[in-house]
Protein backbone atom coordinates (compact mmCIF):
# COMPACT_ATOMS: atom_id res chain seq x y z
CA UNK A 1 0.00 0.00 0.00
CA UNK A 2 1.08 3.60 -0.39
CA UNK A 3 1.57 6.14 2.35
CA UNK A 4 0.86 3.60 5.09
CA UNK A 5 3.18 4.88 7.78
CA UNK A 6 1.21 5.65 10.92
CA UNK A 7 1.42 9.23 12.11
CA UNK A 8 2.14 10.22 15.70
CA UNK A 9 0.24 13.48 15.22
CA UNK A 10 -2.67 13.68 17.64
CA UNK A 11 -6.22 13.07 16.49
CA UNK A 12 -7.19 16.55 17.61
CA UNK A 13 -4.37 18.05 15.56
CA UNK A 14 -5.11 15.97 12.45
CA UNK A 15 -8.60 17.48 12.13
CA UNK A 16 -6.94 20.81 11.35
CA UNK A 17 -4.36 19.64 8.80
CA UNK A 18 -5.99 17.39 6.22
CA UNK A 19 -8.08 19.63 4.00
CA UNK A 20 -5.53 20.24 1.28
CA UNK A 21 -5.11 16.46 1.06
CA UNK A 22 -8.88 16.07 0.63
CA UNK A 23 -8.76 18.61 -2.19
CA UNK A 24 -5.90 16.87 -4.00
CA UNK A 25 -7.50 13.46 -3.58
CA UNK A 26 -10.77 14.80 -4.92
CA UNK A 27 -9.09 16.18 -8.05
CA UNK A 28 -7.20 12.92 -8.57
CA UNK A 29 -10.37 10.83 -8.14
CA UNK A 30 -12.32 13.00 -10.58
CA UNK A 31 -9.60 12.46 -13.14
CA UNK A 32 -9.96 8.70 -12.72
CA UNK A 33 -13.76 8.59 -12.65
CA UNK A 34 -15.35 6.49 -15.35
CA UNK A 35 -12.11 4.85 -16.50
CA UNK A 36 -13.59 1.37 -15.98
CA UNK A 37 -17.03 1.18 -17.63
CA UNK A 38 -17.55 -2.34 -16.27
CA UNK A 39 -18.06 -0.98 -12.77
CA UNK A 40 -20.46 1.80 -13.69
CA UNK A 41 -23.59 -0.29 -13.03
CA UNK A 42 -22.30 -1.90 -9.80
CA UNK A 43 -23.49 -0.40 -6.50
CA UNK A 44 -20.56 0.96 -4.54
CA UNK A 45 -19.90 2.49 -1.14
CA UNK A 46 -16.80 4.59 -0.63
CA UNK A 47 -14.96 6.21 2.26
CA UNK A 48 -12.42 8.79 1.22
CA UNK A 49 -11.96 10.17 4.76
CA UNK A 50 -10.46 6.99 6.23
CA UNK A 51 -6.76 7.31 6.89
CA UNK A 52 -7.06 11.10 7.02
CA UNK A 53 -9.87 12.11 9.36
CA UNK A 54 -8.84 10.60 12.69
CA UNK A 55 -6.12 8.30 13.96
CA UNK A 56 -5.93 4.53 14.30
CA UNK A 57 -8.97 3.67 16.41
CA UNK A 58 -11.19 6.20 14.65
CA UNK A 59 -10.29 4.34 11.47
CA UNK A 60 -11.52 1.09 13.03
CA UNK A 61 -14.92 2.63 13.75
CA UNK A 62 -15.02 4.13 10.26
CA UNK A 63 -14.06 0.91 8.50
CA UNK A 64 -16.50 -1.21 10.52
CA UNK A 65 -19.32 1.23 9.69
CA UNK A 66 -18.33 1.14 6.01
CA UNK A 67 -18.16 -2.66 5.78
CA UNK A 68 -21.37 -3.32 7.71
CA UNK A 69 -23.35 -0.80 5.65
CA UNK A 70 -21.93 -2.21 2.41
CA UNK A 71 -22.83 -5.76 3.42
CA UNK A 72 -26.40 -4.68 4.19
CA UNK A 73 -26.83 -3.01 0.80
CA UNK A 74 -24.75 -5.41 -1.28
CA UNK A 75 -22.42 -2.63 -2.38
CA UNK A 76 -18.77 -2.93 -3.35
CA UNK A 77 -16.34 -1.27 -0.90
CA UNK A 78 -13.78 1.29 -2.07
CA UNK A 79 -11.64 3.34 0.28
CA UNK A 80 -8.48 5.37 0.64
CA UNK A 81 -5.22 3.78 1.88
CA UNK A 82 -5.17 3.26 5.65
CA UNK A 83 -3.16 1.42 8.30
CA UNK A 84 -5.60 -1.51 8.39
CA UNK A 85 -4.28 -2.68 5.05
CA UNK A 86 -0.95 -3.41 6.74
CA UNK A 87 -2.25 -4.67 10.08
CA UNK A 88 -5.34 -6.63 9.06
CA UNK A 89 -4.76 -7.41 5.40
CA UNK A 90 -7.72 -5.42 4.05
CA UNK A 91 -7.01 -4.78 0.38
CA UNK A 92 -10.12 -3.02 -0.82
CA UNK A 93 -10.19 -1.26 -4.17
CA UNK A 94 -9.00 2.34 -4.22
CA UNK A 95 -11.71 4.93 -4.79
CA UNK A 96 -12.50 5.12 -8.49
CA UNK A 97 -15.33 7.63 -8.53
CA UNK A 98 -16.27 10.70 -6.52
CA UNK A 99 -19.73 10.13 -5.00
CA UNK A 100 -22.11 12.43 -3.10
CA UNK A 101 -21.03 12.80 0.54
CA UNK A 102 -23.07 11.04 3.22
CA UNK A 103 -22.18 12.90 6.41
CA UNK A 104 -22.56 11.67 9.97
CA UNK A 105 -25.34 13.12 12.11
CA UNK A 106 -25.08 12.22 15.80
CA UNK A 107 -28.08 11.17 17.90
CA UNK A 108 -27.02 13.43 20.77
CA UNK A 109 -24.78 16.47 20.82
CA UNK A 110 -22.86 18.21 18.08
CA UNK A 111 -20.36 16.57 15.77
CA UNK A 112 -17.45 18.22 13.98
CA UNK A 113 -19.85 19.00 11.14
CA UNK A 114 -22.10 21.10 13.38
CA UNK A 115 -19.23 22.85 15.15
CA UNK A 116 -17.55 23.64 11.81
CA UNK A 117 -20.57 24.01 9.48
CA UNK A 118 -18.35 25.22 6.61
CA UNK A 119 -17.14 21.63 6.35
CA UNK A 120 -20.36 20.40 4.69
CA UNK A 121 -20.53 22.85 1.74
CA UNK A 122 -16.78 22.35 1.33
CA UNK A 123 -17.27 18.59 0.84
CA UNK A 124 -20.21 19.23 -1.47
CA UNK A 125 -18.04 21.50 -3.58
CA UNK A 126 -15.28 18.87 -3.80
CA UNK A 127 -17.78 16.22 -4.85
CA UNK A 128 -19.86 18.59 -7.01
CA UNK A 129 -22.95 17.05 -5.40
CA UNK A 130 -25.35 17.72 -2.57
CA UNK A 131 -24.82 15.83 0.67
CA UNK A 132 -27.13 13.81 2.88
CA UNK A 133 -26.92 13.18 6.62
CA UNK A 134 -26.73 9.66 8.02
CA UNK A 135 -26.91 8.15 11.49
CA UNK A 136 -26.42 4.87 13.31
CA UNK A 137 -29.59 3.43 11.75
CA UNK A 138 -27.64 3.04 8.49
CA UNK A 139 -26.03 -0.04 10.05
CA UNK A 140 -29.40 -1.76 9.72
CA UNK A 141 -30.64 -0.20 6.48
CA UNK A 142 -27.36 -0.03 4.54
CA UNK A 143 -26.08 2.64 2.17
CA UNK A 144 -25.10 2.64 -1.47
CA UNK A 145 -23.53 4.98 -4.05
CA UNK A 146 -22.38 7.56 -1.50
CA UNK A 147 -19.05 8.57 0.04
CA UNK A 148 -19.26 8.17 3.83
CA UNK A 149 -17.89 10.95 6.05
CA UNK A 150 -17.64 10.91 9.83
CA UNK A 151 -16.04 9.41 12.93
CA UNK A 152 -18.84 6.94 13.81
CA UNK A 153 -17.81 6.62 17.44
CA UNK A 154 -21.43 5.79 18.20
CA UNK A 155 -22.97 4.07 21.21
CA UNK A 156 -21.87 0.46 20.88
CA UNK A 157 -25.39 -0.93 21.25
CA UNK A 158 -25.66 -0.17 17.52
CA UNK A 159 -22.61 -2.27 16.74
CA UNK A 160 -23.54 -5.10 19.14
CA UNK A 161 -25.72 -7.05 16.64
CA UNK A 162 -22.59 -7.10 14.44
CA UNK A 163 -20.18 -7.97 17.26
CA UNK A 164 -18.72 -11.06 15.60
CA UNK A 165 -18.22 -9.27 12.27
CA UNK A 166 -16.69 -6.24 14.01
CA UNK A 167 -14.12 -8.40 15.80
CA UNK A 168 -13.33 -10.45 12.72
CA UNK A 169 -12.39 -7.30 10.78
CA UNK A 170 -9.55 -6.44 13.13
CA UNK A 171 -7.51 -9.58 13.59
CA UNK A 172 -3.81 -9.02 12.80
CA UNK A 173 -2.33 -10.75 9.76
CA UNK A 174 -0.71 -14.10 10.53
CA UNK A 175 2.96 -13.12 10.66
CA UNK A 176 2.20 -10.10 12.85
CA UNK A 177 -0.10 -12.14 15.08
CA UNK A 178 2.68 -14.70 15.62
CA UNK A 179 5.11 -12.00 16.78
CA UNK A 180 2.53 -10.45 19.09
CA UNK A 181 1.55 -13.82 20.59
CA UNK A 182 5.19 -14.42 21.49
CA UNK A 183 5.24 -11.16 23.41
CA UNK A 184 1.92 -11.96 25.07
CA UNK A 185 3.30 -15.32 26.21
CA UNK A 186 6.28 -13.55 27.81
CA UNK A 187 3.86 -11.28 29.68
CA UNK A 188 1.66 -14.16 30.83
CA UNK A 189 4.70 -16.06 32.10
CA UNK A 190 5.14 -13.32 34.71
CA UNK A 191 1.78 -13.77 36.43
CA UNK A 192 -1.74 -15.12 36.26
CA UNK A 193 -3.87 -11.94 36.21
CA UNK A 194 -2.81 -9.34 33.68
CA UNK A 195 -4.11 -5.83 34.40
CA UNK A 196 -3.85 -3.53 31.40
CA UNK A 197 -3.70 0.18 32.18
CA UNK A 198 -3.81 2.88 29.50
CA UNK A 199 -3.15 6.55 30.26
CA UNK A 200 -3.60 9.18 27.56
CA UNK A 201 -2.01 12.57 28.12
CA UNK A 202 -0.14 14.53 25.44
CA UNK A 203 -2.71 15.96 23.02
CA UNK A 204 -5.47 15.72 25.65
CA UNK A 205 -3.56 18.14 27.87
CA UNK A 206 -3.00 20.51 24.96
CA UNK A 207 -6.70 20.61 23.99
CA UNK A 208 -8.41 21.51 27.29
CA UNK A 209 -11.49 23.06 25.65
CA UNK A 210 -12.68 19.88 23.91
CA UNK A 211 -15.54 18.21 25.73
CA UNK A 212 -13.93 14.78 25.94
CA UNK A 213 -10.37 15.61 27.04
CA UNK A 214 -10.29 14.24 30.58
CA UNK A 215 -6.81 13.65 32.02
CA UNK A 216 -6.67 12.00 35.44
CA UNK A 217 -3.55 12.29 37.61
CA UNK A 218 -1.52 9.10 37.93
CA UNK A 219 -2.24 9.11 41.68
CA UNK A 220 -5.93 8.43 40.94
CA UNK A 221 -4.97 5.48 38.75
CA UNK A 222 -2.75 4.13 41.52
CA UNK A 223 -5.64 4.42 44.00
CA UNK A 224 -7.86 2.54 41.55
CA UNK A 225 -5.29 -0.25 41.28
CA UNK A 226 -4.90 -0.43 45.05
CA UNK A 227 -8.64 -1.01 45.48
CA UNK A 228 -8.62 -4.13 43.29
CA UNK A 229 -5.01 -5.34 43.59
CA UNK A 230 -5.23 -7.55 46.69
CA UNK A 231 -8.36 -9.29 45.42
CA UNK A 232 -6.51 -10.62 42.38
CA UNK A 233 -4.32 -13.68 42.03
CA UNK A 234 -0.66 -13.33 40.99
CA UNK A 235 -1.08 -9.85 39.50
CA UNK A 236 0.97 -8.24 36.72
CA UNK A 237 0.50 -4.64 35.59
CA UNK A 238 0.89 -3.88 31.90
CA UNK A 239 1.25 -0.12 31.45
CA UNK A 240 0.91 1.84 28.22
CA UNK A 241 0.66 5.54 27.43
CA UNK A 242 1.38 8.10 24.73
CA UNK A 243 3.66 9.73 27.32
CA UNK A 244 5.10 6.62 28.97
CA UNK A 245 8.45 7.96 30.17
CA UNK A 246 6.84 10.75 32.21
CA UNK A 247 4.51 8.43 34.15
CA UNK A 248 6.42 5.15 34.48
CA UNK A 249 8.05 6.06 37.78
CA UNK A 250 4.67 6.83 39.38
CA UNK A 251 3.74 3.14 39.18
CA UNK A 252 6.99 1.77 40.58
CA UNK A 253 5.25 0.04 43.50
CA UNK A 254 3.33 -2.14 41.00
CA UNK A 255 6.48 -3.19 39.04
CA UNK A 256 4.85 -2.41 35.69
CA UNK A 257 5.68 -4.22 32.47
CA UNK A 258 5.66 -2.26 29.20
CA UNK A 259 5.82 -3.30 25.56
CA UNK A 260 9.56 -2.58 25.68
CA UNK A 261 9.99 -5.55 28.02
CA UNK A 262 8.29 -8.09 25.75
CA UNK A 263 10.97 -8.47 23.05
CA UNK A 264 8.43 -8.33 20.22
CA UNK A 265 10.10 -8.50 16.83
CA UNK A 266 7.90 -7.21 14.05
CA UNK A 267 7.77 -9.00 10.67
CA UNK A 268 10.43 -7.87 8.21
CA UNK A 269 7.94 -6.06 5.97
CA UNK A 270 6.69 -3.97 8.93
CA UNK A 271 9.95 -2.89 10.52
CA UNK A 272 9.87 0.50 8.83
CA UNK A 273 6.36 1.15 10.14
CA UNK A 274 5.73 2.95 13.44
CA UNK A 275 3.70 0.16 15.06
CA UNK A 276 4.57 0.49 18.76
CA UNK A 277 1.05 1.82 19.32
CA UNK A 278 -0.43 -1.39 17.93
CA UNK A 279 1.61 -3.59 20.28
CA UNK A 280 0.00 -1.75 23.21
CA UNK A 281 -3.43 -2.03 21.60
CA UNK A 282 -3.07 -5.78 21.01
CA UNK A 283 -1.91 -6.48 24.56
CA UNK A 284 -4.78 -4.45 26.03
CA UNK A 285 -7.19 -6.52 23.95
CA UNK A 286 -5.85 -9.65 25.67
CA UNK A 287 -5.66 -8.55 29.32
CA UNK A 288 -7.75 -10.02 32.16
CA UNK A 289 -8.70 -6.60 33.53
CA UNK A 290 -8.48 -3.29 31.65
CA UNK A 291 -8.40 0.21 33.14
CA UNK A 292 -8.80 2.76 30.36
CA UNK A 293 -8.44 6.47 29.76
CA UNK A 294 -11.37 8.44 28.36
CA UNK A 295 -10.00 7.45 24.97
CA UNK A 296 -11.30 5.34 22.12
CA UNK A 297 -7.85 3.69 21.88
CA UNK A 298 -8.29 1.61 25.01
CA UNK A 299 -12.08 1.46 24.62
CA UNK A 300 -11.92 -0.38 21.28
CA UNK A 301 -9.21 -2.66 22.68
CA UNK A 302 -11.87 -3.60 25.25
CA UNK A 303 -14.42 -4.21 22.47
CA UNK A 304 -12.01 -6.71 20.92
CA UNK A 305 -11.11 -8.29 24.27
CA UNK A 306 -12.82 -11.66 24.74
CA UNK A 307 -11.00 -12.60 27.97
CA UNK A 308 -11.38 -9.75 30.44
CA UNK A 309 -13.48 -10.07 33.60
CA UNK A 310 -13.65 -6.34 34.33
CA UNK A 311 -13.43 -3.04 32.46
CA UNK A 312 -12.96 0.26 34.32
CA UNK A 313 -12.93 3.79 32.92
CA UNK A 314 -12.62 7.36 34.27
CA UNK A 315 -15.77 9.42 34.55
CA UNK A 316 -16.67 13.09 35.03
CA UNK A 317 -17.94 12.48 38.58
CA UNK A 318 -14.78 13.02 40.64
CA UNK A 319 -16.41 11.53 43.75
CA UNK A 320 -16.45 8.20 41.87
CA UNK A 321 -13.44 8.75 39.57
CA UNK A 322 -13.70 5.28 37.94
CA UNK A 323 -16.73 3.23 36.91
CA UNK A 324 -17.17 -0.26 35.52
CA UNK A 325 -18.55 -0.46 31.97
CA UNK A 326 -19.64 -2.85 29.25
CA UNK A 327 -17.68 -2.06 26.05
CA UNK A 328 -20.57 -3.37 23.96
CA UNK A 329 -23.22 -1.19 25.62
CA UNK A 330 -21.53 2.18 26.22
CA UNK A 331 -20.53 5.45 24.65
CA UNK A 332 -16.97 4.97 23.35
CA UNK A 333 -15.97 8.32 24.78
CA UNK A 334 -17.60 10.30 27.56
CA UNK A 335 -18.31 13.97 26.89
CA UNK A 336 -18.82 16.45 29.68
CA UNK A 337 -22.52 17.11 30.12
CA UNK A 338 -23.70 13.50 30.28
CA UNK A 339 -27.09 13.20 28.56
CA UNK A 340 -26.50 16.66 27.04
CA UNK A 341 -22.94 16.25 25.79
CA UNK A 342 -20.96 19.39 25.02
CA UNK A 343 -18.40 19.49 22.21
CA UNK A 344 -16.58 22.31 24.01
CA UNK A 345 -16.12 22.92 27.73
CA UNK A 346 -17.06 26.31 29.13
CA UNK A 347 -14.31 28.41 30.70
CA UNK A 348 -15.54 27.56 34.24
CA UNK A 349 -15.48 23.86 33.24
CA UNK A 350 -11.88 24.19 32.03
CA UNK A 351 -10.76 26.00 35.17
CA UNK A 352 -12.40 23.52 37.57
CA UNK A 353 -11.49 20.31 35.73
CA UNK A 354 -7.91 21.28 34.94
CA UNK A 355 -7.25 22.48 38.49
CA UNK A 356 -8.76 19.35 40.06
CA UNK A 357 -6.92 16.91 37.81
CA UNK A 358 -3.66 18.65 36.92
CA UNK A 359 -3.04 21.46 39.40
CA UNK A 360 -2.49 25.18 39.26
CA UNK A 361 0.57 25.21 36.98
CA UNK A 362 -1.17 23.19 34.26
CA UNK A 363 -4.25 25.37 34.69
CA UNK A 364 -2.21 28.49 33.94
CA UNK A 365 -0.69 26.85 30.85
CA UNK A 366 -4.14 25.79 29.68
CA UNK A 367 -5.61 29.28 30.04
CA UNK A 368 -2.74 31.32 28.64
CA UNK A 369 -1.16 28.93 26.13
CA UNK A 370 -3.22 25.97 25.02
CA UNK A 371 -6.58 27.74 24.78
CA UNK A 372 -5.05 30.49 22.70
CA UNK A 373 -3.37 28.09 20.30
CA UNK A 374 -6.48 25.94 20.00
CA UNK A 375 -8.68 28.96 19.38
CA UNK A 376 -6.37 30.27 16.66
CA UNK A 377 -6.35 26.87 14.92
CA UNK A 378 -10.14 26.67 15.01
CA UNK A 379 -10.51 30.23 13.70
CA UNK A 380 -8.01 29.65 10.91
CA UNK A 381 -9.72 26.43 9.86
CA UNK A 382 -13.17 27.97 9.61
CA UNK A 383 -11.89 31.01 7.73
CA UNK A 384 -9.98 28.73 5.33
CA UNK A 385 -13.04 26.57 4.64
CA UNK A 386 -15.27 29.62 4.25
CA UNK A 387 -12.88 31.00 1.64
CA UNK A 388 -12.73 27.67 -0.20
CA UNK A 389 -16.52 27.54 -0.37
CA UNK A 390 -17.49 31.13 -1.20
CA UNK A 391 -14.34 33.24 -1.42
CA UNK A 392 -14.21 36.49 0.59
CA UNK A 393 -17.96 36.31 1.21
CA UNK A 394 -17.33 32.94 2.88
CA UNK A 395 -14.64 34.50 5.10
CA UNK A 396 -17.09 37.22 6.20
CA UNK A 397 -19.82 34.64 6.92
CA UNK A 398 -17.37 32.48 8.89
CA UNK A 399 -16.32 35.43 11.03
CA UNK A 400 -19.97 36.30 11.70
CA UNK A 401 -20.66 32.68 12.66
CA UNK A 402 -17.68 32.57 15.02
CA UNK A 403 -18.73 35.87 16.60
CA UNK A 404 -22.25 34.53 17.06
CA UNK A 405 -21.02 31.42 18.87
CA UNK A 406 -18.76 33.55 21.04
CA UNK A 407 -21.77 35.68 22.02
CA UNK A 408 -23.86 32.52 22.49
CA UNK A 409 -26.11 33.45 19.56
CA UNK A 410 -26.41 31.07 16.65
CA UNK A 411 -25.74 32.80 13.33
CA UNK A 412 -26.05 30.06 10.70
CA UNK A 413 -23.33 29.64 8.12
CA UNK A 414 -25.26 30.32 4.92
CA UNK A 415 -24.77 27.82 2.14
CA UNK A 416 -25.36 28.20 -1.60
Amino acid sequence: MTNSKYTAKSETERVFSVFETFKKDSEKTKALSGEDPKTESQPVLTMSCIGQLGRFVTQLFQYAFLRICAEKSGGRVECSPWIGQTLFGHNDTLISKRLPPAIELKDMGDSLFEVIPQFIPYLEKLADAKSLRIGADSLNSGLVNVDIWGFFQIHTRYFKPHQQDFRSLFKPVNDLNSSLDNGLNILRSQGKTIIGLHIRQGDYIKEPRLGFTLVFPTQWYCECLERIWDNLEDQVLFLCSNDLDSILGDFKKFSPVTSRDLDIKLPENMKDEDLDFYIDFFILSNCDIVVTSNSTFSFVACMLNEKAKMFLRPCWDFSLKFVEFDPWDSEPILYIGGDQPKFFKSLPDIVYITYMTQGIWQLLKSIFLYLTKSGIKGLALQVYLGYQVKGFVGIFQSLLYILGRFLNYELPFKRY
